[in-house]
């Protein structure tokens, strides 16, 4: 009877344990720092960054401009910017067509991951800063559209954007839109 009552206690164990290092994952891909910017219209913008990265609102709840720390040298610079775009006023296939990195650049690769619940496209950019410049960076675009707006977020590194890939993962695996 014992060997039963242990038995069954087993895999409630392994479940516990489970459970305990799923929410520990989870707290570490988005803990750090809260950033939330909210709109004269009620939407908010919420997201977590990771240490070493400084965000400012430009326009509140429309655009918001984060920089890493300690990237003085500017051929290694990270940027992100985030913009929010009434859908009424364009779509998604325009944003995405009249992007300068798109126009500019080469893509290398293009995914799709979700982002608060909805799809979002994922682009990898091999930045060009024209036929005399060459490359001067790479860039990882990310659009997506979301209660009537249309949200894009650029990474652009004058390094690897391999070099930033999980501080994007971070920001982007808690980035949240609230309307009142």
């Amino acid at each position: 009877m014992d060997k039963k009552i242990t038995d069954k206690k087993i895999p409630i164990i392994i479940a516990i344990a489970v459970i305990i290092v799923l929410g520990l994952v989870f707290y570490i891909l988005t803990a750090g720092t809260a950033y939330t910017s909210k709109g004269e219209d009620g939407i908010e913008i919420s997201f977590n960054y990771p240490n070493g990265w400084a965000f400012q609102d430009r326009t509140p709840g429309v655009l918001i401009q984060g920089e890493k720390n300690g990237t003085d040298n500017s051929t290694n610079r990270s940027v992100v910017t985030i913009n929010r775009i009434a859908a009424n006023e364009t779509s998604l296939d325009q944003i995405r067509n009249d992007n300068p990195y798109i126009k500019t650049g080469s893509i290398v690769n293009e995914t799709n991951r979700t982002i608060d619940g909805v799809e979002a496209a994922v682009i990898d950019i091999d930045e060009m800063g024209g036929p005399d410049s060459g490359k001067i960076g790479e860039v990882k675009l990310v659009l997506f559209s979301k209660d009537d707006y249309i949200y894009t977020i650029s990474f652009v590194t004058g390094g690897s954007i391999k070099d930033i890939e999980s501080d994007i993962n971070h920001i982007l695996n808690s980035f949240h839109i609230n309307k009142d």
